[in-house]
């Protein structure tokens, strides 16, 4: 196979098409959270004000019996409670739809991405061939398969930013401060508790969209898996690329292996490993693989990068060859979600480096 410059370049145009997407879903939900905020916010002022009257009379925080009976506080949280439950609807239409958008996406990208591996007067011909192989029922089985898991993973966000909330509204605040003072840290505290929502919704948006567009990715090759013989690894090389990511790439996978199974908003992609011309039966002589070496990349950066990077620990560990690049990643199963490689803890390369020494 000949990875080449193009397949990259179109890799990085499927990653960054994929990105605008969720970025897009992401938007749409932070005004979707904004909007609801603004309804809730006067209501939740003038509950708390009462809160507060409660708290500057007796000179200590209302007890939770004492809270229960502020009905324009219950008020406030039946509104919301609603507005949440609406809110997971609305993430789960538009985490959907987009996931939807980006099963699309890669399915007509990924054929043009195969065949970039080929002579050029191929190419043509062989996106149209790997094309036609890919099952609409496939694609369609994983979006279905994706809006699925979005509905699972948000089911309980009504019910934890409430229970956040209500934890705010018991803890009150600090004794002694100003009624004024109080009353802004209240609402403060519960419009973070209910934007904590927020922050699980854009959680899931990237995973389950990212996850849509491997499963996709997948679907395609597992289709034109005549003509493959295998698939690569391949992280971002930045400073935002986490130790097991960086670690991860370039590394060879059986077609019949799902991934890339990296971390929670991940951003590595799954490259096809078209077969050898010589394989498939074409003339001509391939030109190196140009994906790049990621250790070579890493030893480029300057060293406060490569500390960012890494952290100063396992920088020590793996300069001084107590440990090895491959020693950087390790797997974890989650019942919560899935199998996924993360950065080992430095206690366990401190382990593996003390082995290496005896």
């Amino acid at each position: 196979m000949a990875v080449t410059r193009r397949t990259l370049w179109l890799l990085r145009a499927l990653r960054a098409d994929v990105g605008d997407q969720t970025d897009d879903t992401v938007r749409q939900l932070t005004a979707a959270w904004v909007n609801a905020w603004d309804v809730l916010d006067a209501e939740w002022r003038a509950a708390v004000d009462q809160v507060v009257a409660l708290y500057a009379a007796g000179d200590r925080w209302p007890a939770p019996w004492q809270l229960a009976r502020i009905d324009r506080l219950a008020a406030a949280q039946q509104q919301t409670a609603a507005a949440l439950a609406a809110l997971t609807t609305t993430t789960n239409t538009t985490i959907g739809a987009g996931a939807t958008e980006v099963v699309a996406a890669t399915a007509t990208a990924e054929p043009v991405l195969m065949a970039s591996q080929l002579p050029a007067a191929a190419a043509a011909t062989a996106v149209h061939t790997y094309a036609a192989r890919i099952l609409p029922s496939a694609l369609e089985a994983i979006a279905v398969r994706a809006r699925s898991q979005i509905h699972s993973s948000t089911w309980s966000l009504t019910e934890d930013a409430t229970q956040a909330m209500r934890r705010a509204l018991i803890s009150g605040v600090a004794t002694g401060a100003h009624p004024t003072e109080a009353a802004r840290s209240m609402v403060d505290q519960v419009e973070g508790a209910f934007n904590g929502g927020l922050a699980r919704a854009m959680v899931i948006a990237r995973t389950e969209m990212l996850d849509a567009y491997r499963d996709t990715s997948a679907a395609v090759h597992h289709a034109n898996s005549a003509v493959l013989a295998g698939w690569t690894w391949i992280s971002t090389l930045d400073g935002r690329t986490c130790p097991s990511c960086w670690a991860m790439h370039g590394t060879h996978h059986p077609l019949d292996e799902r991934g890339p199974d990296d971390h929670q908003q991940g951003r590595c992609a799954r490259m096809p490993r078209v077969k050898s011309w010589a394989e498939m039966g074409i003339p001509g002589v391939e030109g190196q693989d140009a994906t790049p070496d990621a250790q070579k990349v890493f030893a480029a950066l300057p060293r406060a990068d490569q500390l960012s990077v890494m952290g100063p620990a396992r920088l020590e560990l793996l300069n001084s060859g107590q440990i090895t690049w491959a020693d950087l990643a390790t797997s974890r199963d989650s019942q919560a979600w899935r199998r996924s490689y993360v950065p080992r803890p430095v206690r366990e390369l401190q382990a593996i480096a003390a082995r290496h020494q005896v």
